[in-house]
């Protein structure tokens, strides 16, 4: 039935669903109701589709209409990649994509991963974003979870966070805000890491792979990823790690003074 509404454009549906929504627009539709309406375009083509409906199913047939070419408008997820490739290729390069993403980063980035040697390499472009138009860096890190208790467990986190930005956050300010694990400041059994590879820029694209964030995995090792031009999938990631934040089941980095 939906199939009707082909030639119809989005502003139009948009239109139509307010005026219904608001009740300025009364089921069932007819002509001399949409005309009335102001809708002059493709009359036949939403009677046809929406004629003889009750107010609730036509917002239902409009609201798939839309949903579904929101979701082919989407471009297409990409196949992203590190390693030897064969004689026609289809993927893109896993260090020209983080390169691409923390370049064009706007506002924020979410980062979570295992591993970061020889980290400064990869995130230089990160910074530089931070410092020219002041992106806020997010990170969520492995920290080595304890095998014996102590007496200040959050000090060694400190500690941990501290060594990690020491090692791999070379640029200076600004910094990025760190967190790691509360479950790696508890000796196990049972033992858990943080094992997660992905990050979410702007709320607007997600890049989830097998790559740690080091050279080795971003130009040497065999690697596979996925890059989603899709905000909703993006802003689902970025919502998880920060709601570890707002749960406190992370600890944050204090810089040392």
């Amino acid at each position: 039935m939906s199939g009707g509404l082909t030639a119809v454009s989005n502003a139009s549906l948009e239109r139509l669903r307010t005026g219904l929504e608001i009740g300025r627009l009364r089921a069932p539709l007819t002509r001399s109701e949409l005309v009335a309406f102001g809708v002059r375009e493709q009359l036949d083509a939403l009677t046809a589709a929406l004629g003889g409906h009750s107010r609730e199913a036509c917002l239902s047939i409009v609201d798939a209409v839309l949903a579904e070419r929101e979701k082919l408008e989407r471009p297409a997820p990409e196949l992203v990649w590190t390693g030897p490739e064969g004689s026609n290729p289809t993927a893109r390069d896993t260090a020209v994509v983080l390169r691409t993403l923390f370049e064009g980063a706007q506002d924020r980035i979410v980062l979570a991963g295992y591993s970061f040697y020889n980290a400064p390499a990869v995130l230089g472009p990160l910074y530089t974003s931070m410092k020219r138009r002041g992106v806020k860096a997010t990170f969520f890190v492995q920290v080595d979870q304890l095998e014996h208790a102590v007496a200040d467990p959050d000090a060694y986190g400190q500690a941990e966070l501290q060594e990690f930005m020491d090692k791999n956050w070379k640029f200076g300010a600004p910094y990025p805000e760190a967190y790691c694990d509360r479950r790696a400041l508890r000796p196990g059994p049972p033992w858990s890491s943080l094992h997660s590879k992905c990050v979410a820029v702007d709320g607007q694209r997600a890049f989830v792979s097998s790559a740690n964030w080091t050279r080795r995995a971003q130009e040497r090792n065999f690697e596979t990823g996925v890059l989603l031009h899709d905000s909703t999938f993006a802003k689902h990631l970025e919502r998880q790690w920060l709601g570890l934040i707002a749960a406190n089941l992370v600890l944050r980095w204090s810089p040392q003074p």
